[in-house]
């Protein structure tokens, strides 16, 4: 997630004001990697969207007040 190419659509959604700016990229492609590891196996794949789900839910900004 550190390249110049994967960080653009971050970037582009950073500055969209629809995900936050305080969690880095690399805690992002961390969090993905250990979904991918935790979810590999078969059976797994609805383990893998809820956690996936959980994490971009993680990434929304909130509504202030």
């Amino acid at each position: 997630m550190g390249t110049r190419t994967s960080r653009r659509p971050l970037d582009a959604c950073a500055a969209a004001g629809t995900i936050r700016t305080d969690v880095p990229a690399s805690d992002i492609g961390a969090a993905l990697e250990g979904i991918a590891l935790t979810s590999a196996g078969p059976g797994h794949r609805e383990q893998a969207e809820r956690l996936l789900d959980l994490m971009l839910d993680g990434l929304r900004v909130r509504g202030r007040g």
